[in-house]
């Protein structure tokens, strides 16, 4: 099973089944789905489940939690990737939480994390600056939420500078 990571304000844990219902109400939200490349709209239970089967026991793919409660998730497969439902936006959360999983990351030996934003999502922007990722690449890529395609804004991170930020 994967290990828990406690930050100030959160815990990030694996997904749960019981989880599902909460996962697809807040990214099921056109809102926020809008701004990820990789999730449909609709997003249902049973896609949440498919989810969390694929990933069971990754311990870089994990559900960001308050009280137990999922809020959103924060994961590093490919690319670092996260997200919040709606009511907890703008509190510092993403931030806190990616910040945690990059850590975890990097301590056990990964140089190099790769993440991009949707033009036009400056909180998000915003987090990977804070992170330290800085700008690689602009490439064009398909919104499955909304069916069009989007522009985004590919960056990268090294432990290296990590370490110095840290």
């Amino acid at each position: 099973m994967s290990e828990c990571i406690h930050t100030e304000r959160l815990a990030l844990r694996p997904f749960r089944d019981a989880d599902a219902t909460r996962v697809a109400e807040f990214i099921g939200n056109l809102a926020v789905s809008r701004w990820l490349t990789r999730v449909p709209h609709p997003y249902g239970p049973e896609d949440a489940r498919r989810f969390f089967a694929r990933h069971a026991g990754d311990d870089l793919v994990l559900a960001v939690t308050q009280a137990d409660d999922v809020i959103g998730g924060c994961t590093i497969e490919d690319d670092l990737g996260y997200w919040l439902g709606q009511p907890f936006w703008g509190r510092g959360y993403a931030f806190e939480a990616a910040s945690a999983l990059v850590d975890r990351a990097f301590r056990r030996g990964r140089t190099n994390l790769r993440s991009g934003y949707m033009l036009g999502n400056a909180a998000s922007a915003r987090v990977l600056s804070k992170l330290g990722f800085r700008p690689t690449r602009i490439e064009v890529a398909q919104c499955l939420a909304t069916g069009t395609p989007v522009t985004v804004q590919k960056v990268t991170l090294s432990s290296e500078t990590w370490q110095g930020t840290a």
